[in-house]
């Protein structure tokens, strides 16, 4: 399990005779006769970042699955960095499709399940992953992934500056019908909006994890 603060608790088999021990920081205590080593410790997870992607009907065919490789090698490349990696999908309504995590399976499995349909409901994803990110203390990152423009402009503007002001960097990918004003306003610096062709919307997603930065740095806004 991993708390708010990056802190886990390690559950690991144990002779009983030697009883549970519980280490919180610098103490440890052995209480006796218990089957179990229970121990407080640091995780690795020192940084978040969801992928928000655009799953609107035109995305169909080749561009959402150019967008799901982007994502596989995105997150692989985000776990070196000790980020955490979650997973919004948006159309008409945004859907959360996983935690951030650093299971790739696990990962892999809610990216198979993304279709394309419906319109471009961008501004209810950027909410969605505030919200998820909102209380964490740790770095933390959204990456908008589309292929256009979303049904709203004002309110996904409005919604990335309530993210933008709790220090949540924003990074911005579009491609074909996506305007770059518009992803470079949304994106925490200009420099991190950014425009492609399709041929390449892969590697612009993947190629975004260069981006990150470094997991408890101070945010760029």
């Amino acid at each position: 399990m991993v708390d708010q603060d990056g802190k886990g608790l390690e559950l690991v088999k144990h002779d009983p005779s030697t009883g549970i021990s519980v280490t919180i920081g610098n103490t440890t205590i052995h209480p006796q006769g218990h089957p179990s080593i229970i121990r407080f410790e640091s995780e690795k997870q020192t940084a978040y970042v969801y992928l928000v992607i655009d799953t609107s009907g035109s995305m169909a065919g080749g561009k959402l699955e150019q967008a799901k490789k982007g994502i596989t090698d995105f997150a692989k490349d985000a776990f070196r960095k000790e980020y955490a990696v979650g997973l919004i999908g948006f159309n008409t309504t945004a859907t959360h499709m996983s935690e951030p995590t650093y299971d790739i399976e696990l990962l892999e499995g809610r990216i198979h399940q993304m279709h394309a349909a419906g319109s471009t409901n961008m501004g209810e994803a950027i909410k969605m992953a505030h919200a998820h990110l909102k209380a964490i203390k740790n770095t933390r990152v959204i990456v908008i992934a589309t292929d256009g423009m979303p049904n709203n402009m004002s309110e996904a503007l409005a919604e990335g500056e309530k993210a933008k002001k709790d220090k949540i960097d924003i990074i911005t990918i579009g491609t074909d019908d996506a305007n770059q004003e518009f992803l470079e306003k949304l994106a925490s610096t200009v420099e991190l909006g950014k425009k492609v062709t399709r041929e390449v919307f892969s590697e612009a997603i993947s190629s975004a994890s260069n981006l990150l930065p470094p997991p408890k740095s101070v945010t760029r806004r």
